[in-house]
């Protein structure tokens, strides 16, 4: 066979086989084949914003799949220890026996977030201190009209033991006692925030990202549940977005963490009414 018509079908064979796979990396006709998945369970306030940057990494990066479900922070941690996912969310610290159990895990800091105290539409009050929230989940203050609002009797929310939420009330508002074990239990800020909004008389709790225009969130002190008061510290009911890993993170897993921290990612945090730190 001539030389010349031999490396032409050499090159004819190999751009076949190349085409073929690109093909299956990339996705013909315009689609693309997901070829790598990362697993992503754990904290509902994570999870708008996991659910945000799923939708940006996606476009950005061809070929790979965020998987994300709830379940609570320490649901995301445990997940992440034991390797069911590749990666955690919670919205509280690692505790120490957490780390004392898996002292392989790693933090990855992605933002802040404010807990936001709410009240129904009969509760007629702006601003309570904190010893007054205090005073209303522990049972001491059972009238709305004993804090200076309207006369109701208050019905309380409160979440899961598993909620970074609740761990972030529990840690800066009820530093001397319990919350009253008649409290009705909902199990994500979505359910907290149409408890409450449905509710005259209640009162609950939740992430700055999910209070809507439904919703009447407290001044605590004077000082009002915004970004700008998180960011500075002056509103003091706060907690860090945590990201965990097993061990340091690899391939994908990393890559996302990466981008988590980049303009684009730290803007959808921002975005979504939770505070960037980068």
């Amino acid at each position: 066979m001539d030389s010349s018509l031999t490396k032409l079908i050499a090159v004819a064979v190999v751009a076949a086989l190349f085409t073929a796979g690109a093909m299956t990396v990339f996705g013909g006709g315009g689609s693309s084949y997901q070829d790598e998945e990362i697993l992503i369970t754990g904290s509902t306030t994570l999870n708008p914003i996991l659910s945000s940057f799923k939708e940006q990494y996606e476009k950005e990066t061809v070929g790979v799949t965020l998987t994300i479900t709830g379940g609570g922070s320490g649901h995301g941690i445990n997940s992440a220890a034991q390797g069911s996912a590749d990666i955690g969310m919670t919205s509280r610290d690692v505790r120490p026996s957490e780390m004392d159990a898996h002292p392989d895990l790693k933090i990855h800091t992605i933002g802040k977030d404010g807990v936001a105290i709410i009240v129904g539409s009969n509760a007629g009050i702006t601003n309570l201190d904190r010893a007054q929230v205090e005073g209303i989940f522990n049972g001491t203050y059972t009238n709305w009209n004993q804090v200076g609002g309207n006369d109701g009797t208050i019905v309380i929310f409160n979440r899961d033991a598993a909620s970074g939420t609740r761990d972030c009330f529990d840690s800066t508002v009820m530093l001397n006692s319990d919350t009253v074990a008649s409290a009705n239990e909902v199990a994500s800020n979505g359910a907290m925030r149409s408890s409450v909004n449905g509710n005259p008389n209640g009162i609950g709790y939740v992430g700055l990202g999910f209070i809507d225009s439904e919703t009447t969130a407290l001044d605590i002190g004077g000082v009002s549940p915004t970004v700008e008061n998180v960011a500075s510290g002056a509103y003091e009911i706060q907690r860090d977005l945590i990201l965990v890993t097993k061990g340091d993170p690899k391939g994908w897993s990393a890559a996302f963490l990466e981008w988590a921290m980049q303009p684009t990612a730290q803007k959808i945090v921002g975005e979504l009414g939770f505070v960037p730190i980068a």
